[in-house]
């Protein structure tokens, strides 16, 4: 999973262009650390669906997995085998 978190906090930094590290983007309180809208969190979930080859459901859109890496690094990644 360290794997999947270092590739969404470098797509966070790259499709919202943040002036910040990658390194530096926390795993959790996302929305608030970084002061995302619901625009910001569609182009990112775009570029993750786009870099991982997934669809995430709209039935599974929430703010608990847009706001924390684990939950969406967990998400990716069962999404990811599922489509194997």
């Amino acid at each position: 999973m360290a794997d999947t978190k270092t590739r969404l906090r470098q797509i966070l930094v790259d499709s919202l262009e943040l002036d910040r590290a990658a390194d530096d983007i926390p795993d959790t309180n996302l929305v608030q650390e970084l002061g995302l809208d619901s625009i910001n969190t569609l182009e990112y979930l775009i570029w993750v669906e786009s870099e991982f080859g997934i669809q995430i459901a709209d039935e599974d859109l929430s703010v608990d997995l847009i706001d924390d890496l684990n939950n969406l690094a967990s998400y990716v990644e069962a999404q990811v085998a599922e489509s194997v």
